[in-house]
Formats: structure tokens, C-alpha cells, sequence
């Protein structure tokens, strides 16, 4: 297991863990409300009973949850504002750790146009379109030889041009189809691979006039599990890494 691979384990055991104590002393806290802690006072004797019973103990274990939740907090924001902005030149692969870190994204082609389609249907655009080729890549090198062949089917991406004032632009489905008309083919970007296998998906992005450097980014949805993640480029206040355009 890499290094990567490794801290990704180690952050999700750690989210994991947490959410399972805050949610049993969110548990334990009810439970003693209802019950009446003048019941429990005679469950447990000696020391002991400062922790597992007796007068008090809702707001122990209040105390309890409140610093371990202030806790992963501070690591999740420090973590996070000592991150540094990337940016990755063309052919350099940017990888998702999903648990393993098996899928890596590089930009391997890009090209601007004013018109794009057949000659029957172009459409032109309002400003400039860019063509962007992303391969996907299935890391053989990350796996062990135990796991055999099987597909991996990549989760969800969210592809975006991010220019120098930090607009951000989606790509464009209706200039993608006037694109293929003409005989370029795009594979979608989440269709399963195997080990040591990749393929190219073609995004077309429709720019202002005055939109400059543009950089693509590609992350994961803004799901809500991946905001509270520690180290993870969607978590809060994280920075991001981003993938030059040749040229």
C-alpha cells in the first residue's frame, strides 16, 4: 500500500470512528435522559462509576462528544488550510482515492475553436470553444497481484475551465454532439476500466471573449461526506489541483 493510499485509509477510519462514538454518545446521552440518572447511580461502584455511571454522566459524555467533535474539526480545518494549490502540466496525472487510488486523470489535448460541427450544422459560439482531451487511466501499478482482472468503474466526476479570475464554465453537451457529427469520438468518463487500461473523453467548454489561462478541474460532486473529509480536495476551505492546457 502506498503512502497515499494509506493516509486515504487512515483519514476514512477516522471519520468512520468518529461519526460511531458521536453517534453512540448522541445514544447514551438520550437514553440517560429518559431513563433518569438516579437509576444508574447504583449500577456501578468505585472509581468506575466517575465514567460508566452515577450522577453527572449525561454531561460527561456531553463533555465527551463536544471535544472529540472540536477535535476532528480542528484537524479537518488544519488540514485544510495547509493545503497549496497545484497545478499539473499537461500529461501529468492527477489521482482519486476512493479507499485505493486506482484512477489517474491527466489532459492529453486541447485546441480552440469559433465553429464546431459538420459543415451542414455548425454552431458557432458566442465566444471561443475549447476542446479538451482527458485520459483516464487505470494505475495497474496500484493494485496487488491478488486482484485479478475485474473492472473498476470510476465514480462521478465534475469537469470544469476555471479561468484567472475564478469563473468556472461546464461543459457543453450540445457542442460536444455538433463535435462528434463530424467523426470524433468521445468515451464518457465514467465507463469501467481494467487494470492498465484507458480511454480518452473529449469535453467542450464555451468561453467569453475575455476569459483568460483557463485550467481544468476535475473533482468529485460536493457530496456532503466529502466536505467533512480530512486532507480530501473537497473538504472545506481545501485547495484544489488543477490541470494545464497545452498550448
Amino acid at each position: 500500500m502506498g503512502e497515499k493510499q494509506l493516509y486515504v485509509v487512515l483519514a476514512t477510519l477516522s471519520l468512520l470512528g468518529t461519526g460511531a462514538v458521536l453517534f453512540g454518545c448522541a445514544v447514551a446521552f438520550a437514553a440517560i435522559k429518559a431513563t433518569g440518572e438516579k437509576r444508574l447511580a447504583g449500577w456501578t461502584e468505585g472509581a468506575a462509576s466517575w465514567i460508566f455511571g452515577g450522577r453527572g454522566l449525561a454531561r460527561k459524555i456531553l463533555i465527551v462528544g463536544v471535544i472529540l467533535a472540536a477535535g476532528y474539526s480542528g484537524a479537518l480545518f488544519a488540514a485544510s488550510l495547509g493545503s497549496q494549490e497545484w497545478n499539473l502540466e499537461p500529461g501529468a496525472e492527477k489521482y482519486f482515492c476512493e479507499i485505493d487510488c486506482h484512477i489517474a486523470y491527466a489532459v492529453v489535448g486541447a485546441a480552440k475553436a469559433r465553429t464546431i460541427g459538420p459543415d451542414a450544422g455548425k454552431i458557432a459560439a458566442r465566444g471561443t470553444f475549447y476542446i479538451v482531451s482527458v485520459r483516464t487511466r487505470f494505475d495497474e501499478a496500484t493494485i496487488s497481484p491478488r486482484r485479478g482482472d475485474s473492472p473498476l468503474e470510476p465514480g462521478p466526476r465534475r469537469v470544469t475551465l476555471v479561468d484567472a479570475a475564478g469563473n468556472s464554465y461546464g461543459a457543453s453537451e450540445t457542442a460536444l454532439l455538433a463535435l462528434e457529427k463530424t467523426g470524433v469520438a468521445s468515451t464518457p468518463i465514467t465507463q469501467a476500466l481494467r487494470p492498465g487500461e484507458s480511454y480518452v473523453s473529449i469535453f467542450v467548454f464555451e468561453l467569453p471573449s475575455g476569459a483568460r489561462d483557463p485550467r481544468l478541474l476535475i473533482a468529485n460532486p460536493p457530496v456532503w461526506p466529502e466536505r467533512i473529509f480530512i486532507g480530501g480536495e473537497g473538504s472545506l476551505l481545501h485547495k484544489r489541483v488543477y490541470l494545464r492546457l497545452p498550448g
